[in-house]
Order: C-alpha cells, then structure tokens, then sequence
C-alpha cells in the first residue's frame, strides 16, 4: 500500500533507491537509444546523477525529496547537436518509504500543466524526470575524468554572470549524487567533495 501524498519525504535515501533509480534510468537509456530513436548514443554513455533537491537531501538528510530528478551525461557526437537537451519524460518511482507527491490541480498554471498534474498524482511512487546531456568527452572515458567534464559544466554554469541563467547554474546551487555506474553509487559528484 502507498503512503499517503506529501509535498516531501523525509525518509532516507540508501542503496536499494539508488538501485530503483539506476534500473529506472537504464529503462530510458534503452528507450533514447532504441534503433528508431538515437542508437548512435547506446555506447556514449557515461555516468547517471541524482541532482538537485533529492541529492541534496541525500548528503544533508534536512531538505525533503519532492521528486527525483535523474541526470544521464553522454559523450558528445563530434560535430553534431545534441538532439535531447529539451526532452522531458517522467517516471513512476513506484511504492516505496519515499511516498508519493502531492499535487494541487487548482494551482495548476494552464490546462497543459493540470494535465500533468493529474496524471503524477496517480503515480504510486514520487515522480522521477529524466534529463539528458553530452558533453565533450569521449566515449570510452574512464569515470573519473566523466566525473571532472560534469563538475567542469556545473562550475562554468556556477560563475555565469548572464542574465539568463543556464541549466547547470541552476544544478550547482543543490547537489549532484553518483547513480550509475553500481560501483560508485551514492558518491558525492558535486558540490566536489
């Protein structure tokens, strides 16, 4: 039986929700590299990050989870955009201590978002986003120098000073927790340790 909705968990994160959010990030990678969708990144990838709140809550134990947010990094394809920097897909976390999130369908902004809403709250389980980015490094890099490429990107974004904040501006105000690869789940990716 689920718990009943909260706006945040208080519970701990540990090894076995680490575990859920790697096999729940491996189901997108499948997903993004099927061969009618980007098979050119099924050996790119490098290394998946809890971040913001849930990782954050992960070292301090205080902030709460509201949701999971899951990041895959990817060694870019020289020459070429990366194709998903904007896509959005969520999952269900499914029933767990972490309990589900509560969603207000009155405080929605647009019918597009009321519409999001109601699906999340019959999630069973928190709602896990899953976003994607490349990064210049190649793909057979070992996890370590991964591991420095995305602490470069958060620190660049860190020390903008542009009026539009960029996304990893936004991630290195919280933090960022090693999901994939299994041997170095649950380590501190940023702030660095």
């Amino acid at each position: 039986m689920s718990l009943p909705p909260s706006e945040r968990s208080q519970a701990r994160l540990d090894a076995a929700h680490l575990r859920r959010l790697s096999d729940l990030a491996e189901q997108d990678h499948e997903y993004f590299t099927r061969d009618d969708g980007r098979p050119e990144y099924r050996n790119r990838r490098l290394l998946v990050a809890l971040g913001q709140g849930a990782a954050l809550h992960y070292l301090d134990r205080r902030t709460g989870i509201k949701d999971l947010d899951l990041w895959t990094f990817y060694a870019a394809v020289p020459g070429r955009r990366f194709p998903a920097d904007k896509r959005e897909t969520h999952a269900d976390f499914g029933e767990s201590d972490l309990g589900r999130q509560r969603y207000d369908l009155d405080a929605a902004r647009n019918q597009r978002e009321r519409s999001r809403f109601q699906t999340w709250q019959n999630y069973s389980g928190r709602r896990v986003d899953f976003m994607l980015r490349s990064l210049p490094v190649p793909p057979d890099a070992v996890i370590e120098d991964a591991v420095a490429a995305v602490q470069r990107w958060l620190a660049q974004g860190a020390a903008t000073n542009a009026r539009h904040k960029p996304t990893p501006w936004h991630l290195a105000k919280k933090a960022m927790i090693l999901v994939w690869p299994h041997e170095r789940a649950g380590d501190q990716l940023w702030p660095r340790p």
